[in-house]
């Protein structure tokens, strides 16, 4: 059977789902609707979706089919009406299969998170979680770290375990018989976690080039064109933030006059309340290809986490690239992302935004602590957007590493799983981490590289150059 693409939309009483199936013909289509659960099937296509909230045909549901398009559309009625159904965006989470939902609940495990409702905040500051939030998300300390396991490596492990939920094997036995210039481990599958944390320091130490950091602070200016790069992620929170002020401030009803109160100049055919962040068809098939399962955390604080210093990696590209990638993103993603090229965890937020700042002064072309700041409230930026902006940036990176001959072996570790696990993941919680990196201060004397003294010697430098080139 060939799952078919499809979108769905809803208003107050009804849901519609419209289907793309070309090449067929309209005849001998089956339809089901029951509870929540919607089963449409026209051979060679199946879809069966689970939406979270009950749906019933009655006689106001019906069906059409527009052979030009090829689209079947289909509207069902809401059992009860006026409710709101979400993430009717997110494709993978309506095509979980509700036997696994089942067994996952009969069986006796830890506490998931729960899905909840994004929420505006309240306070002075706009960043700061509610107390509902916070009560939510009190079990995650982003300060407190956590004990590593022992160094000592089990006798009945013949491997060692990393990737996503530490639950990969066998990934990296022949690492060094291919061109992978991401990995930073020797010897991936006899590592521990604790090994793999050292052998990360090593390397950013070995890697830190005085030279380099001091030429590029002396030059800081040659790249104030990528500090001043506005992305699409500030520009997507700077409308939602416009249009929250705009409801907010605006009377229900208002008069306007015609000739004096318009600026035609400003008209626009565009919507400006539009979001940018729309799905693209791409991205509905990632969605749809993505695995459709529930998971079973072993560590839900270092899975969170793990997400800080993938969009750090990302949205450093992102930026020096203006938001166009490169030959070179996959590479420099991989290796500026402790996760990917260290295979590492982190127990703090702050230890991850060290280690990120830490790799951004030692391997990348350009290596200066403002653009380590930026960088920064980037990665804020996109946690403050919620789950579906990190989703797209997640779904950007895999499909980077996907089509790449070698470093594709990280999609299938990391990338497929963090893009389905994101559907799912707690709004509170990834809210309180923005405000965490919101008030996050990571200084020099953090990394022992001798920075200061470092940029005093590139002021230097830079004071010479300009009294030669004043006597010439």
């Amino acid at each position: 059977m060939i799952t078919p693409t499809f979108k769905v939309d809803q208003d107050d009483n009804s849901v519609t789902v419209v289907i793309n199936t070309p090449h067929v013909r309209a005849q001998d289509v089956d339809l089901h609707v029951h509870d929540n659960e919607f089963r449409f099937y026209l051979k060679p296509y199946f879809l069966r979706l689970y939406f979270p909230g009950r749906i019933v045909e009655d006689d106001d549901a019906k069906a059409s089919y527009d052979p030009s398009a090829g689209q079947f559309t289909v509207q069902v009625a809401k059992e009860t009406k006026g409710e709101h159904f979400e993430d009717l965006d997110l494709l993978t989470k309506l095509l979980a299969r509700r036997g696994e939902d089942n067994a996952a609940k009969q069986t006796p495990k830890k506490p998931l998170i729960e899905v909840l409702a994004s929420e505006s905040f309240s306070g002075n500051d706009e960043d700061a979680p509610s107390k509902e939030e916070l009560k939510d998300a009190e079990n995650f300390n982003w300060e407190l770290p956590q004990q590593l396991p022992s160094d000592e490596p089990s006798i009945l492990l013949q491997s060692a375990n990393y990737g996503f939920n530490q639950q990969y094997q066998h990934y990296f036995t022949h690492v060094h018989e291919t061109a992978n210039d991401i990995n930073d481990i020797t010897e991936p599958e006899k590592s521990t976690p604790e090994s793999r944390r050292q052998a990360r320091i090593e390397c950013e130490n070995d890697k830190f080039d005085e030279d380099h950091y001091c030429m590029d602070y002396a030059h800081q200016d040659d790249i104030q064109f990528l500090l001043d790069y506005k992305t699409v992620w500030s520009k997507e929170l700077k409308r939602v933030q416009r249009d929250k002020k705009q409801q907010t401030a605006k009377p229900l009803i208002q008069e306007y006059d015609a000739v004096n109160d318009i600026n035609m100049d400003s008209l626009s055919i565009a919507d400006q309340n539009e979001s940018l962040l729309k799905w693209t068809e791409k991205e509905q098939k990632q969605m749809m290809a993505l695995p459709k399962k529930e998971y079973l955390l072993s560590n839900q604080k270092s899975t969170y986490i793990g997400l800080v210093d993938l969009l750090f990696a990302y949205s450093y590209n992102h930026r020096i690239s203006e938001g166009e990638n490169t030959v070179e993103s996959v590479w420099c993603i991989g290796k500026l992302s402790a996760t990917l090229s260290c295979l590492e965890q982190f127990s703090t937020v702050k230890d991850a935004v060290t280690a990120c700042y830490r790799r951004t002064l030692a391997y990348p072309l350009y290596r200066t602590w403002g653009l380590c700041d930026k960088v920064l409230m980037d990665v804020y930026v996109i946690f403050k957007l919620g789950k579906r902006a990190i989703l797209k940036a997640l779904l950007e990176m895999k499909d980077l590493f996907d089509h790449h001959d070698i470093y594709y072996v990280y999609s299938k570790i990391y990338l497929d799983d963090y893009c389905t696990w994101i559907q799912n993941a707690n709004d509170a919680v990834l809210r309180t981490i923005a405000h965490e990196l919101h008030h996050m201060k990571i200084n020099k004397e953090d990394i022992p590289w001798d920075l200061d003294q470092l940029e005093e010697i590139a002021r230097q430098m830079k004071e010479m150059e300009d009294q030669g080139e004043a006597l010439e």
